[in-house]
């Protein structure tokens, strides 16, 4: 016990890593999703449904759901998308289904041995699908953190962790959310960095095998955070004539990108031979009448908007954007690869024709490139460690994240609709107003899907 308490002591960071999981865990015993069985749900519900279908129906063509549309309906099962050839098709791809898949089968396991229903939404499957995300979240952590302490003290690194993790929406996603797929790719974009960095100091089959596995399936999961190859295209480039070297690195090395790109196809190739299967088309759009409108970003709104604004319900990311200017002077070969990625990043983000992404605490979507960020962030607490002013405030910003959060959970901020008269009245409230219907200004969803205003 002597020698953990030493250990802690000089590792902080793994104090603030423990002190997320026994939060996490907190806030879900008293949330208690899975006993309401509403962790399957929405989103999670598209992404979960390849396994149930597989190993319990058996029938990943859907022609079950016929038998009883109305009960999969009630019972928030499966809810797949008709295509025109009038078969069944699951909305998302199955990325998200490979990182469930070993808590399935703990869950199945577990149903049999327990007695619950082994139908693949009984509690055992609730619960241990919320908890992904959190596992998924440490074992990123832990690679992210082996890389900033190449750069920064346990110090920085511990209060990086601190502000980041509790100071931003991503608290939620590790928490109440947890079933979403944003801590999942947190930890595949970490393992991603990690490998990425050390392949271009020194490739190797290893590391090549690893990072093409890691990134066909963070492509898998959400096929736009293919971006994040940018990444790897930029490390370390801070001119044309770095640029011009990467590409050379690339052709030397030939044979390791070859493979990275075979490896990645095929962790990809089953979506593509599911979707020739039930549509007809190796590449198919299972978000079916849904697109992008790049013509029409949403950056204002997306970055500082009442409805879903990221700075506005996480603005202690403010402080990564610091970062990412101070990249330019204190870690360069970050500079290019991160700020590449965020402007890119954020324009496609923000071009969806729902910007706000539904309900959601915040801007979801960014949690995806926040190991990107926590570079930046990293490089910013460094500057101001013994500013006890500014960390004061970035304290404070943890304190509102919190309590915007509980703000949220308990519906005083609305899901989707928030306005400015909504956000001001929302101020400090504990309880939802009784003038927040008036507020609200809910999103028409038919326009927005025809890239109208």
């Amino acid at each position: 016990m002597t020698n953990l308490i030493k250990y802690l002591k000089r590792c902080p960071s793994i104090v603030v890593i423990l002190a997320l999981i026994i939060s996490c865990i907190w806030v879900n015993g008293n949330v208690d999703k899975w006993t309401k069985k509403s962790v399957i749900d929405w989103d999670v519900t598209s992404y979960y449904s390849y396994l149930p279908a597989v190993f319990i129906k058996n029938d990943l063509t859907l022609k079950f759901f016929d038998s009883d549309p109305q009960f999969y309906k009630d019972n928030k099962q499966y809810n797949p998308q008709l295509c025109p050839n009038g078969n069944y098709v699951i909305k998302t791809s199955m990325g998200m289904s490979v990182m469930y898949l070993p808590f399935f089968a703990v869950a199945h396991i577990t149903a049999k041995v327990f007695g619950y229903a082994a139908d693949g939404y009984s509690e055992p499957y609730q619960f241990m699908i919320q908890f992904s995300g959190l596992f998924y979240l440490v074992i990123g952590l832990f690679f992210l953190r082996r890389l900033l302490l190449l750069y920064f003290s346990e110090k920085v690194i511990a209060f990086t962790f601190l502000f980041v993790l509790f100071g931003s929406n991503l608290f939620y996603y590790a928490s109440v959310q947890g079933a979403m797929s944003h801590a999942h790719t947190f930890c595949l974009a970490c393992i991603f960095i990690w490998y990425g960095i050390r392949w271009l100091l020194k490739p190797d089959i290893k590391t090549t095998v690893i990072l093409g596995l890691t990134f066909g399936l963070i492509v898998l999961i959400r096929p736009v955070n293919i971006l994040f190859i940018l990444f790897l295209v930029f490390f370390g480039v801070t001119s044309l004539t770095g640029l011009k070297h990467r590409i050379f690195l690339f052709i030397r090395h030939g044979t390791f990108v070859f493979l990275m790109i075979i490896l990645s196809v095929l962790v990809f190739l089953p979506q593509l031979l599911y979707w020739k299967w039930i549509t007809g088309h190796y590449f198919f759009n299972s978000y079916i009448g849904e697109q992008f409108y790049f013509g029409n970003p949403h950056l204002i709104e997306g970055l500082f908007g009442f409805r879903k604004g990221w700075l506005l319900y996480s603005p202690i990311m403010i402080f990564s954007l610091v970062g990412l200017f101070m990249l330019f002077k204190t870690k360069k070969e970050f500079s290019w690869p991160s700020g590449i990625l965020f402007v890119v990043y954020v324009y496609v983000v923000v071009s969806w024709w729902c910007w706000w992404y539904g309900g959601s605490y915040g801007l979801r979507a960014m949690i995806d490139i926040y190991p990107f960020l926590i570079i930046a962030f990293a490089v910013f607490v460094n500057k101001i460690i013994l500013n006890k002013a500014v960390m004061s405030v970035l304290g404070i910003l943890v304190l509102i994240n919190c309590f915007q959060m509980y703000q949220y959970r308990r519906g005083v901020i609305h899901f989707d609709s928030m306005t400015k008269e909504a956000y001001i009245d929302a101020l400090f409230r504990v309880e939802t107003s009784p003038n927040l219907e008036k507020l609200i200004s809910p999103p028409d969803y038919e326009k927005a899907r025809k890239g109208e205003e």
